[in-house]
């Protein structure tokens, strides 16, 4: 299971001494994560749960409560008692874009802070395999031309993150794809190795790697600044002349209200930094074609969840993303 989504990051470089370990409730520290036991934000904590535990000095405990894409574990630690005992593991992006697109997402990103990001992972456009395309200008060149199939580009929901770069993408490019949503990504990489549907957003990690070496998709470009240096061979989205300044990405992240004090949110921040740090963790992090977000303390964690929810605002206000 190490061979999938995630994202790490080392945030700052010290950590609290033990007699500041205990947080005042005296409770063991519950970190609640909003996807499913086994699935990627999942792996990415249970991974770091031991040094953390270790950092804190303090009982930490992974649980899970998955459902409306990350929403229902938001809402329910926002809902927490105020001992500062339970925290929130999860997607950063998907944590702001829930209330955008689900109608029951009841609460506002501005009501958590980052506590440390756990790094990212960026996204890639693959192509079937029968398709002759290999880069994004060949495949702009296609969609645009007058009389050629539609092609499908596959999400794993409305509002998902997924469906977000896609459907950024297309209005860079001014050209129509076919959506076609999944529950998930286990469903939707047979389809798109069997030809099913064409095109998909998936995120550069390892089984992903694996699929673009035997061959069986083919990659169009990273949807970043930056190649990545386990696939030096593929090319950026904005390498070609069709797109500029195209970056999607997933990151996970360690989240807590805003009630909780600054003073505990520093002290989990801290304890993140040596979790993260750990030799073994980015040993995980480079099995997995990811890449370090840090180091950041509590200011820039601050500042990087801001702008994230400024850039994931206006990329939703540009593709009139509704909640239903």
């Amino acid at each position: 299971m190490k061979k999938i989504l995630f994202a790490a990051a080392v945030a700052a470089s010290f950590f609290l001494p033990a007699a500041y370990a205990q947080n005042a409730s005296g409770k063991p520290l519950i970190v609640r994560v909003a996807w499913p036991a086994g699935g990627a934000v999942d792996v990415t904590f249970r991974q770091i749960q031991p040094a953390l535990q270790d950092a804190l000095g303090q009982t930490v405990v992974v649980e899970n409560l998955p459902g409306l894409s990350g929403a229902l574990g938001a809402m329910n630690v926002a809902s927490a008692a105020p001992d500062n005992a339970v925290v929130l593991g999860t997607s950063g992006p998907d944590l702001i874009l829930a209330p955008l697109s689900i109608a029951t997402a009841k609460y506002s990103p501005e009501s958590f802070k980052l506590v440390a990001p756990l790094g990212t992972t960026d996204f890639i456009l693959l192509s079937a395999s029968k398709h002759s395309f290999k880069n994004v200008d060949e495949l702009v060149a296609y969609v645009r031309k007058p009389g050629n199939p539609e092609l499908s580009i596959g999400n794993i929901g409305y509002g998902s993150s997924s469906h977000i770069a896609a459907a950024d993408f297309e209005a860079r490019i001014g050209a129509k794809l076919m959506a076609v949503p999944y529950k998930g990504t286990a469903s939707m990489v047979p389809d798109l190795v069997g030809g099913q549907i064409d095109l998909a957003f998936l995120p550069l990690a390892g089984p992903v790697v694996g699929l673009l070496k035997s061959g069986k998709v083919k990659a169009i470009g990273i949807a970043s600044e930056q190649r990545n240096p386990d696939l030096p061979d593929v090319p950026t989205l904005n390498e070609g002349s069709s797109l500029k300044s195209f970056s999607h990405s997933v990151w996970s992240g360690l989240f807590v209200p805003t009630r909780v004090p600054d003073a505990e949110v520093a002290r989990l921040n801290r304890a993140s930094a040596e979790a993260l740090g750990k030799p073994e963790f980015l040993r995980f992090v480079r099995e997995n074609s990811s890449r370090v977000l840090g180091p950041l303390d509590t200011v820039q964690a601050a500042n990087f969840f801001r702008d994230e929810i400024a850039k994931m605002r206006a990329v939703a206000k540009s593709i009139n993303l509704q909640a239903q």
